[in-house]
């Protein structure tokens, strides 16, 4: 029994290590330049957050923007997702964390966590029984400005709370709770479910239809407002 254990561990590393490229893009000396210049640094979230543990690690925490069965970065041998458990709640949108530092792929990362990506280690401005946080970024790239173009898609060097004091009470829930709601604005979707996979236009007569679509549902808005969330499916 013993010997079978090792030998599906075995084949397991060398799938994993067939099929996925094993270091980083990014060079030794673009790296150290992307800590020296967005790390140990506070930032504010652009997005609501779930968090929840890490891969099995109830030590750390893995914050997302989409719900964990829909955060899939690594599928196993059969091709179904591995997901990080389930989500324990919300970080606000808004909510100041402090980035501690960029760490690119390293060779002795647990083999079932999304060891393949970059990983921003966060320190979250409010109490989550963890000892830290990690945000993963998707996909790896090679150059500092590709890198820090995702980077900015989830912090801001800058508060929004003009921003949420302008807004609705409905609204200001929607996002803190990650809800959807009718009449919201496409930055108000973003901001609640984070960035969507693709867009689709088409017009229904004299309205304009956009649909944000993500894994599992997508958003319809009509002339520029939310008008309903349609279930899809998770397609993987």
């Amino acid at each position: 029994m013993n010997f079978l254990l090792v030998l599906i561990l075995l084949i397991s590393i060398s799938y994993y290590g067939a099929t996925c490229h094993t270091g980083s893009n990014m060079s030794e000396v673009h790296q150290k330049m992307i800590n020296e210049t967005l790390g140990n640094r506070r930032y504010f979230l652009k997005s609501s957050f779930y968090y929840g543990d890490f891969y099995g690690n109830s030590d750390v925490c893995l914050l997302s923007p989409r719900r964990f069965s829909d955060t899939i970065y690594l599928e196993d041998i059969d091709g179904k997702p591995i997901v990080s458990g389930k989500e324990k709640g919300i970080v606000p949108f808004n909510t100041e964390v402090k980035v501690e530092k960029i760490e690119f792929p390293l060779a002795t990362r647990p083999l079932l966590t999304p060891r393949f990506y970059p990983w921003v280690y966060v320190t979250v401005d409010r109490p989550l029984g963890y000892k830290a946080c990690i945000v993963v970024i998707k996909p790896d790239v090679a150059k500092p400005e590709d890198f820090k173009k995702l980077f900015d898609e989830i912090f801001s060097e800058n508060s929004f709370e003009s921003y949420l004091k302008s807004v609705s009470s409905d609204v200001r829930d929607a996002i803190y709770e990650k809800k959807f709601k009718e009449d919201l604005s496409e930055e108000e979707i973003r901001i609640i479910f984070g960035k969507p996979d693709s867009v689709t236009f088409y017009r229904e007569g004299d309205i304009n239809i956009k649909a944000l679509n993500y894994p599992s549902f997508k958003i319809i808005l009509k002339n520029g407002k939310s008008y309903k969330l349609e279930e899809v499916g998770n397609k993987r």
